[in-house]
């Protein structure tokens, strides 16, 4: 019974991580919308947000020439941008660093499968070995990128 959940717990994981993957390109091009949207909205400023002990909250703007403060509720916007700006390039940033540690089939295997979405026959064709191979592929890549991207999964 035990086995039984942690092999459920395991797949539940495994999703996760191969969700992650296949969005990867969508990540970076969030990244590079984000950043527009943020520049749009305050263009060659950079932006802090701090909490003070009883206050609401302020949303820092500064540029070169002034320093003004706006109430959180009209920096939300751009706090929002940010926050997942950051977030974007946690999850690119971890993943990039994660394939740094496979070695060149489990690479291809994860931009043939992952990256440019090919299935699981479409992937055993390309690399040249059979459907069954690129199974344990799969499941030997997801193993290696659980421990590497685990804090992910939380994320």
């Amino acid at each position: 019974m035990v086995e039984k959940v942690r092999k459920e717990n395991r797949n539940k994981e495994f999703k996760k991580i191969e969700r992650y993957l296949r969005n990867y390109k969508n990540y970076k091009t969030g990244l590079i919308t984000l950043k527009k949207q943020l520049d749009f909205i305050m263009p060659s400023m950079t932006a802090s947000y701090e909490i003070l002990e009883g206050s609401t909250g302020t949303f820092n703007i500064k540029n070169e020439t002034e320093q003004f403060a706006i109430e959180r509720i009209e920096g939300k916007r751009a706090l929002v941008i940010h926050e997942d700006i950051q977030r974007y390039k946690i999850i690119i940033e971890s993943i990039d660093e994660a394939l740094k540690e496979l070695d060149d089939i489990e690479k291809t295997f994860v931009q043939l499968r992952y990256f440019e979405r090919r299935t699981i026959q479409q992937t055993s064709i390309e690399i040249g070995y059979s459907e069954k191979y690129v199974f344990n592929l799969r499941n030997q890549v997801l193993d290696k990128l659980l421990i590497s991207l685990k804090g992910l999964i939380q994320f």
